[in-house]
C-alpha cells in the first residue's frame, strides 16, 4: 500500500505530464498559426514589411524581397532608413520623419495610391513615393503604412506596398490623350461660337422668332461643350503636373463680391435669395486671382444648380485665428476662410466620401442638374491642395450643403507650369 507522500508525488507527477501535455498541444497549436500566418506572408502579392517601435526590421515576406533585391537576413533588425531611401516625383529624397513607415510609428495611417495621399483624416493630391532596390534602381509605389497599437501603446508599424510601374504608365498615357483629344476638340465649338453669334447678332439678316430659338439652343448646347472641354483640359493638366500658380497681392474680399456680383442674374432668374457677410471689407492675401475664381465660382454655381427656385445661398467670408476650430477643422495657421451654403438637394451621406473624385455625381444631383460634369469639385480641391490651401464640407440630405474654403494668410503657394488652368 502506498504511503501519502507516494500518492503526493504520484499526483504531482500526472499534474506535471497534464501540464506538459498541454503545453504540448499550445505549441502545436502555435507552430500550427505560424505556419498559416508564414503561408499568408509568402502567398500575399504585395509586399510586407514590419518594424519595432525604433522602426528597425522585424519581419519581411517574399514579395518585398524580391521587389527590393533585399533578402529577409539582410535587412532583419536595420532601420528602414538604412535599407532602402525614398524619393519623391521629382526626384528629391522624402526626408526620414516624413516616410510613411515612420510617420505611422507616430499614429497615424497612411495610404498611397497613384493619385492621392490619405491620412486617417486628411487626402490630398500627392506625393508619389519611389522605392529603390539594392542596386539603386527607382520604382513607384503604392503604399499602406499603420501602426500596431497595443493597451494604447505603439510598439512597431506594418508597411504594404506595391510596384504600380504599369499602373502609372497608363495613367499617364490616358492623360496625355485627354489632353491631346480635348485640345483637337476645342476648335470646332470655338469656330461654331463665333459663327452662331454672328448670325444671331443679324450679320445674315433677321431671324425669324423659331430660327433664333434654334440658334438659342445650338449656342447653348454649343457652349456645354466649350465648358466640358475646358474642364477635360483643367483636369489633364492637374494630373500631368503642367499648371501655373500665379499668386499676386489682391483684395480676395472684392473677388468674392465680384463672383456674386456675375452670378446674381443666374441667381435672380431662380429667385434664390443671397445672404453675405462679410467680417471685413478688404483683405489683402497673394492668391492667383483666376484660380481662386474658378474655386468660388464653381461652389456658387453648384450652389445655384441644386437649390430650389425661392431657396437661399449664404455666403461667409471671415478670418480664423491659427488654433481655432471650424467645422470639425483645426486650422493649423492663420487663414481666411470663404463659405458657401445653401438650403438645396444635400448630399447622401453613403455617397459624401465620394464628393471630391473625378467624375463623381451623387444620385440626387443627376436629377437636380443632368448637364454637370462631375470635374468642378476635383479641379477646385486640385487647385487648393497645389496651392497650401483646403476645402472641405458639411451636408445632409434633403436640408443643404455648406462648403468651406481655406486660404494661408500667407497666401497661396506659386506654382511653375507651362500651362494655365481654364475656367
Amino acid at each position: 500500500m502506498k504511503s501519502q507522500t507516494e500518492k503526493n508525488l504520484e499526483n504531482a507527477r500526472i499534474a506535471a505530464q497534464n501540464v506538459l501535455e498541454d503545453l504540448q498541444i499550445e505549441r502545436e497549436k502555435l507552430v500550427q498559426a505560424n505556419a498559416k500566418d508564414e503561408a499568408l506572408l509568402t502567398s500575399i502579392g504585395d509586399g510586407v514589411v514590419a518594424t519595432d517601435k525604433d522602426g528597425k526590421i522585424t519581419l519581411t515576406n517574399h514579395a518585398a524581397e524580391a521587389m527590393l533585391n533585399w533578402q529577409a537576413k539582410q535587412t532583419i533588425g536595420r532601420l528602414v532608413a538604412d535599407v532602402w531611401k525614398v524619393f519623391d516625383e521629382k526626384g528629391n529624397q522624402i526626408p526620414e520623419t516624413e516616410r510613411p513607415i515612420n510617420v505611422a510609428l507616430r499614429g497615424v495611417t497612411t495610404t498611397t495610391t497613384t493619385t492621392t495621399t490619405t491620412t486617417t483624416t486628411t487626402t490630398t493630391t500627392g506625393p508619389s513615393y519611389f522605392y529603390t532596390k539594392k542596386n539603386g534602381t527607382k520604382f513607384p509605389v503604392a503604399i499602406n503604412a499603420t501602426p500596431v497599437i497595443v493597451n494604447n501603446e505603439i510598439i512597431g508599424a506594418i508597411m504594404v506596398f506595391r510596384d504600380i510601374t504599369k499602373e502609372k504608365e497608363i495613367n499617364e498615357a490616358k492623360t496625355e490623350f485627354v489632353s491631346l483629344a480635348s485640345h483637337q476638340l476645342k476648335t470646332p465649338p470655338t469656330a461654331i461660337k463665333l459663327l452662331t453669334e454672328r448670325i444671331l447678332g443679324g450679320r445674315v439678316g433677321l431671324l425669324t422668332g423659331k430660327q433664333k430659338e434654334y440658334f438659342d439652343d445650338i449656342r447653348s448646347s454649343n457652349q456645354r461643350m466649350i465648358d466640358i472641354v475646358n474642364a477635360l483640359l483643367s483636369v489633364s493638366r492637374i494630373e500631368m503636373g503642367t499648371f501655373t500658380l500665379a499668386p499676386i497681392d489682391k483684395d480676395i474680399c472684392a473677388l468674392v463680391r465680384n463672383v456674386l456680383d456675375e452670378l446674381k442674374l443666374t441667381m435672380n432668374d431662380k429667385n434664390i435669395h443671397l445672404e453675405q457677410i462679410f467680417q471685413q471689407n478688404s483683405v489683402i492675401i497673394s492668391i492667383d486671382e483666376s484660380l481662386f475664381r474658378m474655386v468660388i465660382n464653381n461652389l456658387v454655381m453648384n450652389a445655384i444648380n441644386y437649390t430650389e427656385a425661392g431657396g437661399t445661398i449664404h455666403i461667409s467670408c471671415k478670418q480664423m485665428d491659427k488654433g481655432q476650430i471650424l467645422k470639425r477643422k483645426k486650422f493649423q495657421e492663420d487663414s481666411f476662410v470663404v463659405s458657401v451654403a445653401d438650403n438645396g438637394c444635400g448630399i447622401p451621406k453613403n455617397q459624401q466620401v465620394e464628393l471630391f473624385t473625378k467624375f463623381f455625381r451623387a444620385d440626387n444631383a443627376g436629377e437636380k442638374h443632368p448637364n454637370g460634369t462631375g470635374l468642378g469639385l476635383y479641379i477646385a480641391k486640385s487647385i487648393l491642395d497645389n496651392s497650401g490651401g483646403s476645402i472641405w464640407f458639411t451636408s445632409e440630405e434633403n436640408k443643404g450643403t455648406a462648403f468651406y474654403v481655406a486660404v494661408p494668410m500667407t497666401g497661396m503657394r506659386a506654382r511653375a507650369g507651362e500651362k494655365e488652368l481654364v475656367g
